[in-house]
């Protein structure tokens, strides 16, 4: 309505010097059925509605002033820890020395043999065949993919929780995906390769930022931006090529999920424990040598 057409007992709610303003706020009270006029009084521009109409103006104009003043929400970041590429240093000599002692035929034995995930192992008990079948590749092409992607997905999540917990989550969720892997896959089909630990790596990181993310207020779709994103990869990444093993990527995906849950639960001040970090390292390097130890003998 203009200004000639409004009536005569009309009441100020809202003046402004800048029209944009009373613009804004006339919508604001069009959205909830409340006609007003914008008229010149003063020297500045007025929005004035009905007499009747006036306690409720002035309450839905008072609310989106409130909600227009309420901070946004951000996503609480991880604390950023230092020396995160000494596991991923680590990770790749320990493939590149298996992937050269099976290269050799060290010890005279077939290391691919010894070492591969199969199906047999609920029956065989062999289970350290979840951890050796992670430091086999099939080829030098199989090792670099998985080299590439350990390295940068182990330093990234080096970088949130520490070296120690952050490889010592990621050789138990692989071990976790292998073992589900066995019990899925026929008795005669093999596995190996570090893939299961990489996918492993990137659950761990998606779950564990979605946590995070979930303890803020930010809109459901934010919050779920890093779960989205980790299948997206999950999808990209791991269902290629006719000699992949998808169903262990998938379920070293998942298990990472489940440990980076658990670990986004955790305080982040006890990641700063240098013992704690110690022991999950040593964890992580004694649970590979027992498993080599176990294959080899």
């Amino acid at each position: 309505m203009t200004p000639e057409d409004a009536p005569q007992n009309l009441v100020e709610v809202f003046r402004s010097l800048r029209m944009p303003e009373c613009d804004q706020q006339s919508l604001v009270l069009s959205a909830v059925g409340i006609h007003s006029w914008t008229v010149v009084r003063g020297g500045m521009f007025v929005v004035a509605v009905e007499e009747g109409s006036e306690a409720l103006a002035r309450h839905h104009l008072l609310a989106v002033a409130r909600e227009a003043n309420i901070p946004v929400p951000t996503p609480k970041l991880p604390k950023l820890r230092p020396r995160a590429w000494n596991g991923s240093i680590l990770y790749a000599l320990v493939m590149m020395i298996v992937a050269y002692a099976a290269g050799s035929g060290a010890f005279g034995l077939d290391w691919l043999e010894t070492g591969a995930l199969n199906g047999a192992i609920p029956s065989s008990h062999e289970w350290w065949r979840v951890v050796t079948a992670l430091t086999l590749h099939a080829d030098v092409g199989h090792l670099l993919s998985n080299l590439m992607f350990g390295t940068v997905l182990g330093y990234l999540a080096s970088r949130s929780l520490g070296n120690g917990v952050a490889w010592a989550a990621i050789l138990v969720g692989a071990m976790m995906g292998n073992a589900l892997d066995a019990l899925w896959m026929p008795e005669q089909q093999r596995s190996i390769g570090a893939s299961t630990a990489v996918f492993a790596a990137l659950g761990i990181l998606s779950a564990y930022a979605w946590t995070l993310e979930s303890a803020t207020n930010l809109r459901w779709a934010k919050r779920l931006g890093p779960l989205i994103a980790g299948v997206i990869l999950l999808g990209f990444l791991g269902a290629g090529g006719e000699r992949t093993d998808v169903v262990a990527h998938v379920t070293g995906f998942a298990s990472g999920c489940l440990l980076g849950v658990g670990l986004g639960k955790t305080p982040e001040r006890r990641f700063d424990s240098r013992v704690l970090q110690l022991a999950t390292g040593a964890f992580t390097l004694a649970t590979l040598a027992v498993a080599w130890m176990c294959a080899l003998n």
